[in-house]
């Protein structure tokens, strides 16, 4: 029988967050203060169906009645695959997202290129807890063509601000860097586009 983390089920009159986790189904989890509250926090990837998008369950720890308490679920913006979950071991898997806490309460999401073909583009977000929602407010990628000589380029750039750096590989080899300057945005990470990513970065 599967075993499940999670089965809160919350009587209040909104609709709920939480819902049961299947152990096995969980592919990173983070904890850290995302609120800046002093308490530890939770933040976790779980799978939904092999070759659909994850989901990313967020926790804020209740420091008054010491519990974790669920405040959202984005579905739809990470992709990866986990082959066979029931089966333990690096051979089980694919292509695996990766969560960092950094020191100021954020947290960083790296997703990498899915292994098709020779092109690889991995991408990280940083995630910060803003006014009651979980926001996107930085977009890095790295882009290389493993089957292509000097075909490369990356960005970093801080969404809320707008501003950032990005480069590109010349055909000579050398790199040239541009400085990403566009209107900073405040975008919810469930309404989070790729595309607004790397439009600011020139893509």
């Amino acid at each position: 029988m599967r075993a499940m983390l999670f089965g809160l089920m919350l009587l209040a009159p909104t609709v709920a967050l939480a819902e049961p986790i299947e152990t096995q189904k969980i592919i990173t989890a983070l904890t850290g203060d995302w609120n800046g509250d002093g308490a530890v926090d939770l933040a976790m990837i779980v799978e939904t169906q092999p070759s659909e998008p994850m989901d990313m369950h967020f926790f804020l720890r209740d420091r008054e009645h010491n519990f974790l308490h669920p405040v959202g679920i984005v579905r739809d913006q990470i992709l990866g695959e986990w082959n066979g979950y029931d089966r333990s071991g690096y051979e089980a898997s694919d292509t695996e997202p990766e969560l960092t806490a950094l020191p100021n309460g954020s947290i960083k999401l790296y997703l990498p290129a899915m292994p098709v073909g020779s092109k690889r583009t991995n991408q990280t977000l940083t995630l910060a807890y803003r006014d009651g929602a979980f926001i996107v407010a930085g977009f890095a990628y790295d882009y290389h063509d493993y089957l292509e000589d000097n075909v490369a380029s990356d960005c970093d750039y801080n969404v809320l601000t707008g501003k950032g750096k990005s480069s590109k590989m010349q055909p000579d080899g050398t790199t040239k860097q541009k400085t990403v300057a566009v209107g900073g945005k405040v975008i919810a990470f469930s309404e989070w586009n790729p595309g607004t990513g790397f439009s600011a970065c020139g893509e």
